[in-house]
């Protein structure tokens, strides 16, 4: 291909040869004419000796690149590039990096002669951004003729390298918790709870958040209302759904809320792993549902959650949470506790007849929305742009006030989380159904 440089120099000649036409001058005629000619002819010796510095005359190899890293961190990336060819060319290498691993340093070699067997190394380092699989490489090397008037490209194959962008797990801390929270074996946890199952336990007062269903209308007089009990088998389902949509990714890299969402989720998937009865699935939803394992409880299945947990990467698009919890009544969950994180930006239209359909199957709703304005880095100092941020956080928490509201109304538990994480609130959560069989 012809380069800017040999795009100017044919204007160049062109013009020259216009003008000696013009004035009928020969000795400029005759230097328009070696001037073009001599441009051409480097054009045209370089398209048909461009095969010789084809990719196979290049080889690369990487010494040092790490293939997992936590964002924010940085890493070195050192390869090693040798020119097999047969004759000396002026090229350049570069290492193809992606947005999510921005090179702090150079990654090319820059444009150089190349001598036959000659070995040039190229040292920068990367540091992670967002959450994610990348892929780093292939090489690239555009080879230029001896003036840089046309260049031609070629890539170094096999010279690619995966890299993964994965937050700290916290399963380091999951030994800290009670171990009666896990299991039926390690603590008093019983093997039948109060629940809505099949064997009557006995009578309580009605709570705003019962079915009504349940309520004993014998036993009953107004204005007290009594629901009767049942014993629940110690099994249960529940099913993590996380929102990835980009308004999940508020905060820094490693540390927004899609981070913390992740890592209280894998902190409940190792509970219930080291659980002797529950269930546990996941379902990674942005515009439409993009995964989704059903509840089970089998190593191979464990270890799938976790993965694709680790490597959670957002999508465009907001959350509608009406339509997807009749996409997972239509995947036929029933009698499943719904662990939801999600941003709650996306439309709420039939979120009412949703979630009554999805009552009726058995199936409970709990909301873990991000407290985005405790996610906001203070990086405003003037005084314009901290008035900015104030506003933007007096904003959002009075959308999340209205939320908790309209969610409350439908007996929906609401539990914003902040930057420190729902790890917490979301095991406390889990406490109290496997004791009670809802919050």
């Amino acid at each position: 291909m012809i380069s800017r440089r040999g795009w100017i120099a044919l204007v160049i000649a062109g013009l020259a040869l216009l003008l000696a036409s013009y004035t009928l001058n020969l000795l400029l005629l005759l230097g328009a004419i070696v001037f073009f000619a001599t441009v051409a002819a480097e054009m045209l010796l370089f398209e048909l000796g461009a095969p010789l510095a084809r990719s196979e005359a290049f080889s690369g190899e990487r010494l040092e690149m790490p293939g997992i890293l936590t964002p924010t961190s940085t890493a070195a990336a050192t390869l090693e590039v040798e020119y097999r060819g047969s004759e000396p060319i002026r090229a350049e290498v570069l290492d193809l990096v992606p947005l999510g691993l921005a090179p702090d340093s150079t990654s090319t070699t820059g444009v150089c002669w190349w001598a036959p067997g000659q070995k040039r190394r190229i040292e920068y380092q990367v540091r992670a951004g967002a959450r994610g699989s990348y892929r780093v490489g292939p090489l690239s090397v555009l080879v230029e003729s001896p003036h840089g008037l046309a260049w031609v490209q070629r890539t170094i194959p096999r010279t690619e390298r995966p890299v993964r962008v994965i937050p700290p797990a916290p399963f380091e801390r999951s030994h800290r918790l009670a171990p009666g929270l896990a299991t039926r074996v390690q603590g008093p946890l019983a093997l039948r709870h109060r629940g809505f199952g099949t064997e009557f336990r006995s009578l309580r007062l009605y709570q705003s958040n019962d079915d009504i269903r349940h309520i004993a209308w014998k036993r009953s007089r107004l204005p007290l209302l009594y629901v009767r009990e049942f014993e629940q088998e110690s099994r249960q389902d529940f099913l993590l759904l996380l929102d990835v949509t980009p308004a999940m990714i508020t905060g820094l890299p490693g540390e927004n809320a899609l981070d913390r969402a992740v890592e209280a989720s894998a902190l409940v998937t190792s509970v219930v792993a080291r659980s002797g009865e529950d269930r546990v699935g996941l379902a990674i939803v942005g515009q439409t549902t993009q995964q989704y394992f059903a509840p089970a409880r089998s190593a191979r299945h464990l270890r799938l959650m976790i993965e694709n947990l680790a490597y959670i990467r957002p999508s465009e698009g907001t959350l509608p949470l009406a339509a997807t919890l009749d996409d997972l009544l239509r995947r036929g969950i029933h009698d499943t506790h719904v662990i939801a994180f999600a941003a709650l930006d996306g439309p709420l239209e039939g979120f009412h007849l949703a979630y009554a359909r999805f009552r009726a199957r058995g199936n409970r709703l709990y909301l873990f929305p991000p407290r985005r304005s405790a996610f906001y880095p203070p990086l405003a100092r003037d005084r314009a742009g901290m008035a900015a941020l104030r506003w933007a956080e007096v904003e959002e928490e009075h959308r999340l006030e209205k939320l908790r509201g309209e969610f409350m109304g439908e007996g929906v538990p609401f539990l914003p989380y902040d930057r420190r994480g729902a790890g917490m609130s979301v095991i406390s959560a889990y406490g109290q159904i496997r004791a009670w069989g809802q919050l």
